[in-house]
């Protein structure tokens, strides 16, 4: 008899214990019990270089600073694929958050690109003074297609890499020249400009310079070297074809997922590390073309007249790039910054009350290398 009442106390003590789940549910969950928020992060420089160990910093020091409540995942080397791929996952929610040129935040917001039209800017002073005024504007408009901009970044002055021999800037018309999937309106600019433009993934550079279906590449010589394109490019055209900047952005739904408390943290975080990449891009510049003049580079320079032949080629774009690379309003507005700073360096009044504050204001910009003169 001592067990009859067994199941009795069992059924007692199983609505006891489902009782106390259904309160600890209900009750208000303490503030260290926020999720972790955790974000993956594709960019297109490669695993081990100087970009990606910042990047990687950075997420160290977000998950320190959130303690632990934030946690950036990075995919290196176009893991993830090329840059319209990224955007493609970033707008499923397969990522979270990129670090892509200009080339890469088209497929989101067109107006950025228009400050890498081709010979638009080849003056790191003008340059800076254009990219600080503009970044604001870049801002405003990415949030409003649901992106917060965490950075932006330069990776340095472009040039024309070539695997043929380059001895007059005639030599550059039919050249075979690498063009971005996903970027049809650029096609036309390299035609204009007297190239023949070839469509590739970039993650397909490599193999197409090997096999001779591309004969050059227009990029920086950090991502030259990095890739290791310069193997097959043996020609780099020292003349300043544009500036090839990005950004580092995160989706808005995620950035708003972050507590408010931490956000300004995190943010400044981020733009710190922005300095420190816009710091080494020049050293990284000027390391990577000495190191690829080692393994056999030629920089080929020409004189004052072969110059302005090589930016009239350039200049040849601008009619495509307005209209068809970026609005025609997103072009004049770079434009008409550029043709200020002129104005303003040829009368003399350029002064500092006339530089953007440090909230906004990108990394002063280095002056282009001017790597020793060689012959093919």
């Amino acid at each position: 008899m001592r067990h009859a009442h067994c199941p009795s106390l069992l059924f007692k003590l199983g609505f006891t214990l489902i009782a106390a789940l259904v309160i600890l549910n209900l009750a208000p969950r303490r503030a260290d019990a926020q999720p972790v928020v955790r974000i993956k992060l594709a960019t297109m420089v490669p695993a081990g270089s100087t970009w990606h160990e910042l990047l990687k910093q950075m997420g160290e020091e977000w998950s320190q600073v959130s303690g632990g409540k934030v946690k950036l995942v990075i995919f290196p080397g176009g893991q993830a694929g090329n840059e319209g791929d990224v955007v493609r996952q970033l707008r499923i929610g397969k990522l979270q958050a990129a670090a892509l040129t200009v080339i890469g935040i088209h497929d989101i917001e067109t107006s950025p690109q228009a400050i890498a039209t081709p010979g638009l800017i080849i003056d790191a002073d003008e340059w800076d003074y254009v990219f600080e005024r503009m970044i604001p504007k870049w801002d405003e408009r990415l949030a409003a297609k649901g992106y917060v901009p965490l950075m932006w970044g330069d990776t340095g002055w472009v040039f024309l890499f070539s695997q043929k021999p380059i001895v007059k800037p005639q030599d550059l018309v039919g050249l075979k020249v690498f063009a971005y999937d996903g970027d049809p309106a650029s096609l036309e600019g390299w035609k204009a400009a007297g190239f023949q433009p070839v469509v590739l993934s970039s993650t397909d550079i490599l193999p197409s310079l090997k096999t001779s279906m591309i004969d050059g590449v227009t990029n920086s010589p950090v991502m030259v070297y990095m890739a290791r394109w310069h193997e097959t490019t043996k020609y780099m055209v020292n003349v300043p074809w544009g500036h090839l900047p990005g950004a580092t952005i995160i989706k808005k739904d995620v950035w708003e997922k972050i507590p408010e408390d931490l956000r300004p943290k995190i943010m400044e975080i981020a733009r710190k590390y922005g300095r420190k990449v816009n710091e080494e891009a020049m050293r990284m510049q000027n390391d990577a073309i000495a190191q690829m003049k080692k393994a056999g580079l030629k920089v080929v320079d020409f004189d004052v007249a072969g110059r302005k032949m090589i930016t009239d080629y350039a200049e040849k774009t601008w009619p495509v790039v307005r209209g068809g690379v970026c609005t025609p309003e997103a072009f004049d507005e770079v434009k008409a910054l550029r043709d200020e700073f002129r104005a303003k360096k040829a009368t003399g009044t350029l002064n500092a009350a006339q530089t953007p504050t440090p909230a906004t204001a990108a990394t002063p910009t280095p002056a282009p290398v001017q790597p020793d003169a060689a012959t093919p």
